[in-house]
């Protein structure tokens, strides 16, 4: 019994942070031998300067216990107390990771409810602009788009592309997109589609659409000659016999009234309807919700002219004829108005009279 206190040297050494810890820990010895190397020791390690015992403490159970209070607090905000402190790394990476988290959870927040603003504002202004038009909206797609027959199709400009011009460009925000437009014909009629822009006023790149865009233009609320819609549905009807799957895509600007003169002469060359009145009504009602397409007096007019030619003429262009003007009249005229009247063919202007008129 007397020789067991002699085997403890043989149990392994007690380590050097073991020893050192009670002067460093014990804040209330007397001893100001041993008080003032363990508060250098502290403040040291506080400044980040290594110490010769550091890596033996980080290793030892205790170690958290036996980091300063300042070492705890900074690395709550990611500050590294000491460069070779292991969990001083952890915590700050862990704060790396939180903080750009936090701040880029806050940007997407902001930039998904802009984005969202933004669409919001332009799905309104659209339907603001389409008016009474019926819409297209199915498959994610909302676009000023009509499917008159399954294989002839109405629509509105497809605008937002530059090669249109900046008002092309800008008419992107309230009008259909060339985007959408593009990803509608590749998701439902992927080489199958032929597109007629009836615009004087507005090009674009037909390499967008495949290259399949012919233009018949005419000027907005005017008529076209009748050739031009002869031209227009010889061709129509040429790519529609190609391919039974095959569609046709007319529009002009708004996609109503110069679309609806053509879809309506396009019907009647089809033969889907004997008359004008009856190709008219139909293509108003697909087209609008309250029925108010085609309602322009000469428009209507020029698609009667056209049933003649089919039916006096076998779609050919009718001959010229002389005309003479004899007179004409204006009835509720405003008193602030001079009148004056211009007589045009589509090559030009023929006449005009700038004679103020008399009232009676």
């Amino acid at each position: 019994m007397d020789n067991v206190p002699a085997d403890k040297p043989s149990s392994p050494p007690a380590k050097a942070s073991e020893v050192q810890t009670p002067a460093v820990t014990n804040s209330g010895s007397t001893n100001p031998t041993l008080d003032a190397p363990s508060k250098l020791s502290s403040w040291a390690k506080n400044l980040k300067i290594p110490q010769p015992f550091a890596t033996s403490q980080e290793n030892s159970p205790t170690g958290n216990a036996g980091k300063s209070t300042f070492s705890r607090f900074t690395s709550g905000f990611g500050l590294r107390s000491s460069p070779k402190s292991p969990a001083s790394d952890s915590s700050d990476g862990a704060s790396a990771t939180t903080q750009p988290g936090f701040l880029g959870t806050i940007t997407k927040g902001i930039v998904d409810s802009s984005k969202n603003a933004v669409k919001a504002v332009q799905v309104k202004a659209r339907h603001v602009v389409s008016q009474n038009k019926r819409r297209y909206q199915e498959g994610g797609f909302d676009l000023d788009m009509t499917y008159i027959t399954e294989n002839i199709i109405a629509m509105g400009f497809p605008a937002g592309d530059l090669s249109s011009g900046f008002f092309g460009y800008v008419e992107g925000f309230y009008r259909n997109h060339m985007e959408e437009v593009i990803k509608f014909f590749e998701t439902y009629h992927k080489d199958k589609y032929k597109v007629y822009n009836l615009c004087s006023e507005r090009l674009y790149d037909a390499s967008l659409l495949e290259g399949k865009v012919a233009s018949f233009p005419f000027d907005d609320h005017n008529c076209p000659p009748i050739q031009l819609i002869i031209s227009f549905c010889r061709s129509a009807y040429s790519w529609l016999k190609e391919d039974i799957e095959n569609v046709v895509v007319v529009h002009c600007k708004a996609g109503m009234a110069r679309t609806g003169l053509m879809i309506s002469s396009l019907l009647l060359y089809l033969k889907f309807f004997p008359t004008a009145e009856e190709s008219i009504d139909y293509y108003n009602q697909k087209r609008c919700v309250d029925g108010k397409g085609l309602v322009l007096p000469s428009q209507i007019r020029y698609v009667k002219y056209f049933e003649r030619t089919l039916t006096y003429f076998n779609g050919e262009n009718p001959p010229g004829r002389s005309c003479m003007l004899r007179g004409f009249r204006l009835h509720r005229c405003p008193y602030w108005i001079r009148p004056f009247i211009t007589i045009s063919d589509h090559n030009g202007i023929s006449y005009l009279s700038l004679q103020t008129i008399p009232f009676i």
